[in-house]
This record gives C-alpha cells, structure tokens and sequence, in this order.
C-alpha cells in the first residue's frame, strides 16, 4: 500500500500534477486540512507514490506545505493514524528487519503521542449540519434503508439520536456542489477548471464533539459504484474538512467498549449506553485521539470489540501494550457487534459479561 491509496483509503481525492515518481498528486492534508484559508486554489498535500525513501521502497513519499509533515507509507500512518513504527510495518506487511539499520523518528521521545485536532472551520459547519438535517429527512423516507438499520439493531428513535441520514444523490448519482461555497480546499483539473465537490449517494454518519459537528462520513450501497478505470470506490467517503477525531458516544461512563464501525458504536451506546461509552475507531488501524486516550486512560475497564479477524488479531497488542488492564472481548458467532445483532446475539448481555464486579451488575 502506497501513501496514494493511503490518501483514498481516507477519503481524500487527488489530482495528478505530474509524473515524477509515478506522478505527483496533490490533495487537501488528511492531517490539518492542507489550505491556508477556505477556497485556497491549491491543495498544499503533495504524494509522489513511487518515490523511494534512502534507496528502500517503502510506498512513495509525501509532504504537507501547510503543517510540514512529511515522510514514506509508514510515517503517514505514524502522522495520520497514530501507528508506532512497528505497528505501520505490520499494517503495510513490511519486515522491521529491512529497517534495521534505520532509527525511528521520534526514537528519542515517547514512541506514539495520540493526535490532536480543532473544530472544522465556521463555514464548512453551517453546510455539514444543514446537509445532515437534509439527510435524515430523506433516511426517514427511505424504506429499504431504514430496515437495513433495522436489522443491526438501530430503530428510528436511534437514527434520530444520532443525525444519521441519507442522500439520495442528484439524477442518480453524486451531488456536486462549489467547494468553496462549503469552504473546502478549491481543486483544478488538467484543464484548468474547478473541481465541484462530490457528495456520493449512501448512508450520512455524523461524528460529534462535545455537540459540535467535526466530521461527515458517508457509507456507499451495494453495489460499489465503479471508477473510469473498472475498480470499486471504496465503501465509506469522507466530507473534506472533517476531522479525524473519535467518535464517544456516552463519554461519562465508567467503561469502554471500542469497536471499529460508528454504527455498531450507535447499536451498543442504544442497548447498554447506561453502562458503558462506545469508543468508534473508524477503521482497525487508526489509534484514539488525544481527547479519547486520556479518557481511556481513566476508565475502570476496556473491551477491545475491534472486528474479530485477521487485522483485528493484528491491532490487538498496540491496546494491550498502551492499556494493559484492557479485554480483547469479540462478539460471539461474527465479526462485529451489527452482524452479531442479526445473528440473535444478546448484545447488550455480551457487554454486561465484560463488565467487572465494580459495576454492581
């Protein structure tokens, strides 16, 4: 995995600039945003996919003019998703004996410090919530939908909780809108013209932070629609500008069960939200904030839900490493908490069996 499929994987859409290195791509930073100021005609994110780092490939190079990080594949999701150096080489299935001879950045300081984010900009929050407002209008109008939430456990009073939504996208595909009339870094094509915003049809998921909208993620349908070249585009698109921040649902409990998907978060924090907070990931790699470490650091127990496969085995001995007190706690017959619910699983049962004595349950 190269450091441009890192930048779709988090939602960012880049344009090709040139062809050094396998092409220059620039797009808004996945870290602060990439512009100076709302409509900056530039993204200020450069990746070179094939560039090599001292010889070694090691999945191109990249470097943000705005907040000057820079560095290869690995140092992004140090920079970008909070991974140790260890942890990056599991994830992009690198030997840490290529890199023996190689210090670590930040070898001299605490190996991982989780990231901090600000709110997203004045402008870009007025469009986020009246497009989420619009959202669940048109989720509520939508049967099919609906009874795929349904199905995982989260009703209409849950929807309505959580700002889910739904867009129905524009004479059957995306919504395309100025970007800078939502404040989102402006993008010229090959030909010298603007670059609209796309909204893609799918399921709208606002995150929330201390009740103030940082980020909007939409989950494409089956089936995936496909890009010119034949290949799916990827199943969640993140709005430009949101912020990679964690989702809390009921952040004053004493517990915390952290699962990778914001929906199965909503499912957890609708059945057991009156003893544990549902801690959403959004993906098994990334690594909690600094607002969500911290109050991780205080809780009485930790149960670590990530999807039970091959990449949550994999993430699992970061927690045990940070939080030695936490449970791996899977789910019993699938790999996430909504699949479980289908299944008949008692969710909300299977939260209180990891519940400690102190609880009083």
């Amino acid at each position: 995995m190269n450091v441009l499929e890192l930048a779709y994987k988090h939602g960012l859409d880049p344009r090709k600039t040139g062809n050094k290195d396998g092409g220059e791509y620039h797009s808004a930073c996945p870290g602060c945003g990439g512009a100076d100021r709302p409509g900056d005609p530039s993204d200020r994110f450069t990746m070179w996919p094939e560039a090599r780092n001292n010889g070694r490939d090691c999945g191109g190079k990249y470097w943000c003019r705005r907040c000057e990080k820079s560095g290869d594949a690995i140092q992004f999701l140090r920079d970008f998703e909070g991974l140790s150096f260890q942890d990056a080489c599991h994830v992009l299935g690198r030997d840490l004996k290529e890199f023996a001879d190689v210090r670590p950045r930040g070898s001299g300081k605490p190996e991982w410090e989780p990231n901090k984010y600000e709110s997203p900009a004045g402008i870009w929050t007025e469009k986020a919530i009246k497009f989420v407002n619009w959202g669940f209008d048109h989720l509520m109008e939508n049967q099919a939908e609906l009874d795929w939430l349904n199905a995982r456990g989260i009703d209409e009073e849950t929807i309505a909780r959580y700002g889910l939504g739904w867009n129905p996208g524009e004479k059957g595909g995306p919504i395309f809108r100025s970007r800078e009339d939502w404040g989102v870094s402006e993008q010229i094509n090959e030909k010298g013209g603007k670059v609209p915003l796309g909204l893609p049809i799918g399921l709208i998921i606002p995150t929330y932070v201390e009740k103030e909208l940082w980020r909007i993620k939409i989950r494409r349908p089956d089936p995936l629609p496909l890009r010119v070249d034949g290949t799916p585009w990827p199943r969640y698109y993140f709005l430009p500008e949101s912020r990679s921040c964690t989702m809390v649902l009921d952040p004053e409990r004493r517990g915390h069960v952290i699962v990778e998907s914001e929906l199965d978060a909503v499912l957890i924090s609708k059945v057991a939200g009156d003893l544990v907070s549902a801690v959403a990931l959004g993906s098994v790699s990334i690594k909690p904030d600094s607002r969500t470490y911290k109050l991780l650091k205080s809780s009485l127990q930790i149960l670590v839900a990530i999807d039970f496969d091959k990449a949550g085995a994999g993430a699992w001995p970061w927690w045990k490493e940070h939080f030695p007190d936490c449970e791996r706690w899977p789910v019993s017959k699938a790999k996430d908490p909504g699949d479980a619910f289908k299944e008949g699983v008692d969710v909300r049962g299977w939260v209180k069996a990891g519940l400690p004595p102190v609880f009083g349950i």
